[in-house]
């Protein structure tokens, strides 16, 4: 950025994106002035797309130059979050929106809609903007985060929920999610898969925009490409059916709850299933870094965030221990 006098002005000139900016003032701006006004210059005036664009066709144009790289699941979601957001905002023009455009809309759409659900609308606001309005710097305020703390099944319940559904065709879904998959590696599983007692995880099973059932053929990350060691009788009952589970994904979530209302224990999700495998894998001492592998997890934070718990049946008799050590 160069600060210069010009006449009577004093002009300030940028060069971004491989374009020239200039702006004239009538006094000699400081480097803080300066980067301002060159920052509302931009802002205001440059936009990457058509003028006439307003949000929402900058969204579908958006989602179009992505769409071989998004995956079905997240061009799904960003229809979604599109279609719940104002007609006032999706109607107004990507090159007049301000950052209290953007305020207003977030605050308008925490009403019915978690923290959770807001962050995500203004990360697609963003990226959005990120392409089309590269001037526009965002310093959003979002509701403050709820923590969530899942819930890690007993040992107890774990084989109760087993037993429940042992010589059903849901058997092998329940016993890989016990093995720390996820619902959808789950439903794309095949025999083809399988080496021996090698289990190749490298796909899932998501909905796409249409809402229907696809096969992606790479899975939720980077580190979710793994393979794993699972037990004879599991690895024979995957080579007897062919397939982990054929339904819909959505059948594991109603059969699980279904057998644990039978049972009379406590509600959780099938996902956390891999909250009882990291908890049980480390109350065995198996090291993080072979947990997260077989989990796939990419970070320990993940990990110590949200999975690796003590079982409180353990803690219990722990404190217990303490207890009886302290009675003099």
């Amino acid at each position: 950025m160069t600060i210069e006098k010009n006449g009577n002005k004093w002009r300030v000139s940028e060069m971004r994106n491989g374009k020239r900016y200039r702006v004239s003032v009538d006094y000699k701006p400081t480097q803080k002035q300066a980067r301002q006004l060159m920052d509302e210059k931009i802002s205001t005036n440059t936009v990457t797309n058509d003028l006439r664009d307003t949000f929402a066709t900058s969204a579908e144009k958006y989602i179009k130059i992505k769409y071989n790289v998004l995956s079905p699941s997240t061009i799904r979601s960003y229809y979604s979050m599109l279609f719940n957001m104002s007609d006032s905002f999706k109607r107004r023009k990507t090159a007049d929106i301000s950052q209290e455009d953007v305020q207003k809309e977030i605050n308008d759409y925490t009403v019915g809609h978690s923290p959770k659900s807001t962050a995500n609308l203004h990360g697609f606001i963003s990226a959005i903007l990120g392409v089309y309005r590269p001037g526009l710097i965002l310093h959003t305020t979002l509701p403050q985060k709820v923590k969530f703390d899942a819930v890690t099944p007993s040992e107890d319940t774990v084989k109760r929920v087993l037993n429940e559904i042992k010589g059903t065709d849901f058997e092998i879904a329940f016993r890989l999610g016990v093995y720390g998959l996820r619902r959808g590696e789950i439903c794309a599983l095949s025999s083809a898969d399988l080496d021996g007692n090698m289990l190749t995880i490298n796909k899932s099973k998501v909905k796409n925009e249409r809402g229907q059932w696809v096969i992606k053929q790479i899975p939720k990350t980077t580190g979710s490409q793994r393979t794993i060691y699972i037990d004879d009788e599991l690895a024979n009952l995957l080579r007897s059916t062919g397939a982990a589970f054929s339904r819909c994904p959505n059948k594991l979530n109603d059969k699980l709850r279904a057998v644990l209302r039978s049972l009379g224990v406590p509600v959780f999700r099938f996902h956390d299933l891999r909250a009882y495998y990291a908890s049980m894998a480390h109350a065995l001492g198996i090291p993080d870094a072979y947990i997260m592998a077989n989990g796939g997890w990419t970070s320990t934070n993940i990990l110590n965030r949200v999975y690796k718990r003590t079982f409180a049946e353990k803690q219990a008799d722990s404190n217990k221990a303490i207890a009886d050590h302290l009675t003099f």
